[in-house]
């Protein structure tokens, strides 16, 4: 019986040993992202360098001590736009819908965890340098489900925080939301800093063209934007996007469009959702009046480069609500 005994509990921790193993390669392909889909992708080098800082709207979250985080854009000198899954808002964590600023401050994970230590970083050189340019005062979302339900974060930042000396000097353009959406087959950009030098060398941008289906439900119409990266009218997927901007020109200005960070594969090819943002300018309106007082928002179109659509001034588009379903 003693060998018994002695045989079983060999035969035990071989097989946690074995258990254990397992996990850690389980983790391993986690976290190096062989989890992924298999589909057309860019590894290398994906996009033109901004050399001449055209779009230096485009920057980071910086979160912890190795300071990553999604990308955000500014859209005012004090206001940055990204993908409400960043701060852990989504569909998978169980912690939607998200329809306000108090709902998204409790159950943003990464708020939770980093709320007096999130700031922005300059995208121009990341991920070489990572020069602090805003700390993160308030944020607020639209999280809603899968597309065609909402995926928005839109956050108040300051530029003279503490640990923005070095890069209070760095000049940001913010750039404006487009006050409609552009006709098919419209030329655009994606303006992305990727996660890895590998991937591009600081701020890239990308060609794109919109020649997919706009979608959307009662709810929440004229949602999203699909767009199949080919290789062909447009390029292979690049992965480590979430919350960076896809632009076009409106009245001869560049304005934002939507956001990368959802979509799904099929037949060996990313087909990425872009979350428009055309629909959502009462909301973001009324969040930047809560935070700054001000009525007015940044504007491609208007010959002061200002527009003010409140207090009962009328948008170009319909604008959707927020239905928690």
């Amino acid at each position: 019986k003693k060998k018994i005994f002695g045989r079983c509990k060999k035969n035990s921790i071989k097989f946690m040993k074995k258990l254990l193993w397992i996990l850690v390669l389980c983790l391993f392909w986690f976290e190096t992202g062989l989890t992924k889909p298999k589909v057309l992708e860019c590894k290398k080098d994906c996009g033109t360098v901004d050399s001449n800082n055209e779009f230096s709207f485009q920057a980071r979250f910086a979160m912890g001590s190795d300071k990553k985080g999604c990308n955000v854009t500014f859209i005012e000198d004090d206001i940055i736009l990204t993908s409400a899954h960043c701060l852990g808002l989504g569909p998978e964590e169980k912690n939607i819908p998200c329809c306000d600023s108090e709902t998204a401050k409790k159950k943003a994970k990464d708020w939770k965890e980093f709320k007096n230590k999130m700031y922005v970083v300059d995208g121009k050189d990341y991920p070489m340098k990572k020069i602090i340019v805003a700390k993160v005062l308030d944020i607020s979302a639209r999280a809603t489900g899968w597309p065609p339900g909402y995926d928005i974060l839109i956050a108040h930042v300051d530029r003279n925080c503490k640990k923005c000396k070095k890069g209070k000097n760095i000049k940001i353009v913010p750039i404006p939301i487009a006050n409609k959406i552009p006709k098919h087959n419209t030329k655009a950009l994606h303006v992305v800093a990727p996660e890895t030098k590998k991937k591009g060398k600081g701020r890239i941008y990308i060609n794109h063209i919109l020649n997919g289906d706009i979608l959307g439900d009662d709810d929440a119409p004229s949602s999203i934007q699909v767009i199949k990266h080919d290789g062909k009218q447009n390029p292979p997927m690049l992965f480590g996007a979430s919350g960076s901007p896809v632009i076009f020109k409106e009245c001869e200005k560049y304005v934002v469009h939507g956001l990368h960070g959802r979509g799904y594969d099929e037949g060996g090819f990313m087909y990425e959702e872009l979350q428009l943002l055309q629909t959502q300018k009462k909301w973001i309106q009324s969040e930047i009046f809560r935070w700054t007082g001000r009525t007015e928002m940044i504007d491609s179109c208007s010959e002061t480069g200002l527009r003010s659509f409140m207090p009962n001034q009328e948008f170009d588009m319909f604008q959707n609500d927020c239905v928690k379903k």
